[in-house]
């Protein structure tokens, strides 16, 4: 089971600090893709999806949405 977060529901200052992890982590994910040593980016995007992790308290798998619009989901980045 896969629990949904909408980010709206957060304050904005959590807002923020969800989209910053999430950002940082697309950012490293796109790099990593491009890299001649991507497992060198394992243990920082590991970092990433543990913040988002704290940041919602859940140890579930889960996804992020704007509305319709899905920020993060754990589904997809582990597949990455």
């Amino acid at each position: 089971m896969v629990k949904v977060f909408d980010i709206n529901s957060f304050e904005e200052r959590k807002q923020f600090e969800i989209k910053l992890q999430i950002a940082l982590l697309n950012n490293t994910l796109k790099i990593k893709a491009n890299s001649k040593n991507p497992e060198k980016y394992d243990e920082y995007i590991g970092e990433r999806i543990e913040k988002i992790r704290n940041l919602l308290d859940t140890t579930a798998k889960f996804s992020i949405t704007d509305g319709d619009k899905v920020l993060y989901s754990s589904e997809i980045i582990k597949n990455s």
